[in-house]
């Protein structure tokens, strides 16, 4: 552990103390992120499975969770969270449901009409982070909105496993609460 002694720092020293390290990398890392957008552009799933390979340290043969996966891991599930979930579910959504816009029409002069309609994107991708520290609320708190809005496609992904699977923890709950559409 490094420690520092704040008082002794002059403001430069102390910026550098507070700078977080991806901040410091910010250049080589968006650089990076530009070179796998455009191999995922040129190759499309063939650059996902070699970067996830690269990256991940797991082979795939699928993109996508299989339903017996998914069976699975549901099955691990027990009451008291199955009951935890769909209180999460049910506050992710009274919360986001309240805030639904309804579509507004108004003549501000005779002959002109301003309107606001909202209307959902048609598919939005979810990220589920895994590994060491796999968080399910995200998936709640992502899939919950968007399934409100009405987004008709949501692609959750997560990273996988070094054994190609994903995440139990992350991938046992689900999608959207139960009076959203299934994607």
């Amino acid at each position: 552990m490094r420690i520092v002694d704040w008082t002794s720092l002059d403001s430069e020293a102390r910026r550098q103390v507070l700078q977080r390290p991806a901040v410091q990398l910010g250049e080589s890392i968006a650089n990076r992120v530009r070179e796998i957008i455009d191999q995922v552009r040129a190759e499309g799933d063939a650059a996902l499975f070699s970067l996830t390979a690269e990256l991940d340290h797991a082979k795939l043969d699928a993109l996508r969770v299989d339903d017996d996966e998914v069976r699975a891991a549901a099955a691990d599930v027990s009451a008291d969270a199955r009951q935890a979930i769909a209180t999460a579910i049910d506050n992710v959504t009274r919360f986001h449901a309240a805030q639904k816009a309804p579509a507004i029409r108004v003549e501000t002069v005779p002959g002109v009409v301003c309107e606001r309609i909202s209307k959902p994107l048609r598919a939005v991708g979810l990220y589920v982070p895994a590994g060491t520290a796999p968080l399910p609320s995200t998936a709640i708190m992502l899939a919950v909105p968007a399934g409100i809005a009405g987004c008709p496609v949501r692609v959750m992904c997560t990273p996988p496993r070094p054994d190609g699977r994903a995440e139990p923890r992350s991938r046992q709950w689900p999608m959207a609460p139960p009076r959203c559409p299934k994607s």
